[in-house]
Parts: C-alpha cells; sequence; structure tokens
C-alpha cells in the first residue's frame, strides 16, 4: 500500500524538475533585417563546439544550462555576460554579449542578408568552424 502511495506521487510530479530549477532560461530570437523569422540559423556558446538550431517556425532557442564537450554545465545565472555566435546560411555571422537578468531574457538578434555586393570587402564575415584567433 506504502509502495502504491509513493509511487502515485512520484508518478504525479514533473519529470523534468531539475532541468527547470537549475538556470535561468534564456530565448534568442533570430530574425533578418525584414522582421521574418530564419529557420535556418543556429546559436552557439563561444566556449562550446555545439550549434543549436533555432525552433523554425519561431526562430527562437531556448536554454537555461550549456553542456560543454568535456561534460561541464555552464548553468546560466543572473548577472552572467553570456557570448553567443548567431549564424546562418546567406546571413552574416553576428556576435553578441547579452548579460542575464533575474527573468525576462530575451534577445531579438537582427542578422544582415550575405550580399556579394558589398561596398568594402573587409565588411564580409564568413565562418568556418571554430575560427578562434590563435595568441603569438
Amino acid at each position: 500500500m506504502l509502495t502504491t502511495l509513493v509511487l502515485a506521487i512520484a508518478m504525479s510530479a514533473p519529470l523534468s524538475l531539475a532541468a527547470d530549477d537549475d538556470g535561468v532560461p534564456v530565448t534568442v530570437r533570430v530574425l533578418d533585417t525584414r522582421g521574418e523569422v530564419i529557420p535556418t540559423a543556429t546559436v552557439r556558446h563561444r566556449d562550446e563546439k555545439q550549434r543549436h538550431r533555432v525552433n523554425t517556425v519561431t526562430g527562437e532557442w531556448i536554454e537555461s544550462v550549456l553542456y560543454l564537450d568535456d561534460g561541464t554545465a555552464i548553468v546560466l545565472e543572473k548577472g552572467m555576460e553570456l557570448r553567443l555566435e548567431i549564424s546562418a546560411p546567406m546571413f552574416l555571422n553576428k556576435d553578441i554579449i547579452y548579460t542575464m537578468r533575474k527573468r525576462k531574457n530575451v534577445v531579438v538578434v537582427e542578422l544582415e542578408d550575405f550580399s556579394m555586393e558589398a561596398e568594402d570587402e573587409s565588411e564580409i564575415q564568413i565562418g568556418f568552424g571554430d575560427d578562434n584567433l590563435l595568441d603569438k
């Protein structure tokens, strides 16, 4: 009887308690210059190699904990500076730094169309994997 009661209580509890309580969620919404969703956009924290795809309908990526390749977790908290790289095919990459707040962390990122007719070739940025500058 006691086992049935414990099982019933456990089944009624939310399955993702740890994920919801671990960090402060951030939403990154990726749009083009006309305000339309870019369904192929990706978001990546500067310390991780994995790119996270946005929702193809809303253009949003939502997360509260990031996991690095070595298994360590970056728990997003109030006051933390979040460095993100946002990219999409046929758009210029954009790097942002966002300071986390206690709640309502919504970042709208607008990507510019990649134009081969750029006035100055130094404006063109093309990302190739991990383009971190080496200290010499």
